[in-house]
This record gives C-alpha cells, sequence and structure tokens, in this order.
C-alpha cells in the first residue's frame, strides 16, 4: 500500500474514532450530570476511548471504508465517516425531566463535534504559520465532525433528530425501534446514490464552511 494512503487512512481513522468516543464521552457526562449515575456506574464517565469502543462501529467499519475509499487530506466522502460508539446506557427516570433529559443527552453528542469544530478551527489557524501542512489534519476534523452533525441532524431512529420525534409523540414507540433496526443499513445505501450523496455534501459544506473561514481567518 502507498506509504501516503496508509498516512491518511491512519490520520482519518484516528480522528473519527476520538471524535466518537469523545461523543459518546459527552453523552455521559450530561446523563451524570442530569442526575443519571447509570454511565458512571458502567464506566462510560471518561475520556479514555476504550470503554465507548464498538468494535464493528468504531474500527472495523470505519478502516473498511476509510482503505476502500483511500482519502487526502483535502477530499471528504460521506462513507469515510460512518461509525458509531457504544451506545451509552442511562436511565431517564433518573431525571427531574425524563422527556428532557433523554433528548439533552441524545444531543450532547452533536454539541461535542460542535466544540471539536471550533477547537480545530481555532487550533488549525493558530499553528498554520508554525507547519501549513498541519491544517490539512485540522481540516479533516473539521469534514468528519460536519458530517456528523449532519447525521444528527436526520429525522431517523435512532439518531438524535429521530429521538427527538419520537420524544415529541410524532413517531410511536413501536414505530422507533422498528426504524432503528434497519436505519443503519438504509443510510449505507442512501449515501451511494449519487443525488442522496450531492445533498448531504452540500448540507455537510454548510455546516463546515463557517469553521473553515475561522480557521483562515486566524491563520491571515
Amino acid at each position: 500500500m502507498d506509504p501516503l494512503v496508509l498516512r491518511n487512512g491512519l490520520i482519518y481513522f484516528i480522528i473519527l474514532a476520538a471524535s466518537l468516543c469523545l461523543r459518546a464521552y459527552a453523552q455521559a457526562w450530561m446523563a451524570n450530570r442530569l442526575g443519571d449515575r447509570t454511565p458512571a456506574m458502567e464506566g462510560r464517565l471518561t475520556a479514555n476511548p476504550l470503554p465507548h469502543v464498538d468494535i464493528l462501529g468504531t474500527v472495523a467499519l470505519p478502516l473498511i471504508f476509510i482503505f476502500y475509499l483511500q482519502p487526502s487530506l483535502d477530499r471528504a466522502d460521506l462513507r469515510m465517516f460512518l461509525g458509531w460508539a457504544k451506545p451509552v446506557p442511562i436511565n431517564p427516570h433518573n431525571f427531574r425531566n425524563p422527556r428532557g433529559g433523554a433528548v439533552l443527552v441524545s444531543f450532547s453528542g452533536l454539541i461535542m463535534s460542535l466544540i471539536l469544530l471550533f477547537v480545530a478551527a481555532v487550533a488549525g489557524g493558530l499553528l498554520y504559520r508554525a507547519d501549513p501542512q498541519i491544517v490539512g489534519i485540522f481540516g479533516a476534523l473539521i469534514a468528519i465532525n460536519s458530517c456528523l452533525v449532519v447525521f444528527d441532524c436526520l429525522p431517523l431512529p435512532p439518531l438524535p433528530a429521530g429521538g427527538l420525534l419520537r420524544h415529541l409523540g410524532y413517531i410511536s414507540e413501536e414505530a422507533y425501534l422498528n426504524i432503528a433496526r434497519w436505519s443503519g443499513l438504509v443510510i449505507i445505501i442512501l449515501i451511494n446514490l449519487k443525488p442522496v450523496a450531492m445533498v448531504f455534501g452540500i448540507l455537510q459544506g454548510l455546516v463546515a464552511l463557517p469553521f473553515y473561514l475561522i480557521m483562515e481567518q486566524i491563520a491571515l
């Protein structure tokens, strides 16, 4: 394998895996903050990635897509970012507001991605003068987390926006569980269709654009 392809693939994998695990930690932190000690008792209230790693979703599937697509650090493909960490166990009955707490926990991964986007933009801009090539790594961090934000906003169970529809009463519990069983396969099929991938790419670009502009302005 070309050393450059191996290098870029490993960078993408490390950034994606770290982002997924930090998002899971954010969910555990939020649940604990709202009064549910379940994640802490299950060993999930930690920034250590190991308790959050799902062999299929955090390791196998991302590696397959990344090395099949062979990314460069200046090119993004939605399929590279398909992945997940272990679900964070929570007990909504421990929240003062069970529905509101569950929604906050589910969207805390999205909030973590927004934090990572801002950190990447600022750090990339500050470090640009020291080493312009390092911008590619922070650009990949922005590309990956902006893509994860787009996925979070899809109104499809078990994604956060799909969970919000359930909590608002637009989807029954039974329908939510039935859709969640197949939604992962549906997403994989859809993003391999050019029209759908194009729309996803536009949305991902709109999310990423402000952070690229922040990085560019700081680097000037």
